[in-house]
């Protein structure tokens, strides 16, 4: 693996870390403006079930 090929990976690492840190934050925003689980999977799903499982969502909002 070339240099510039590794530098490409690891800054789509940090890019993922930065969504699922702002993911996290998201989560804690909607429960405290009383948003139900539901509400808010379905919103994650919405804006990024594109890049994250429904599973992975879920897991993110047990981190959260």
């Amino acid at each position: 693996m070339d240099y510039e090929t590794r530098l490409l990976e690891e800054k789509q690492e940090g890019k993922e870390e930065a969504t699922i840190s702002g993911l996290k934050k998201l989560i804690s925003a909607l429960r405290d403006f009383g948003g139900t689980n539901q509400q808010i999977l379905h919103r994650l799903e919405a804006d990024y079930g594109d890049q994250f499982t429904k599973k992975e969502l879920e897991n993110f909002m047990k981190q959260a």
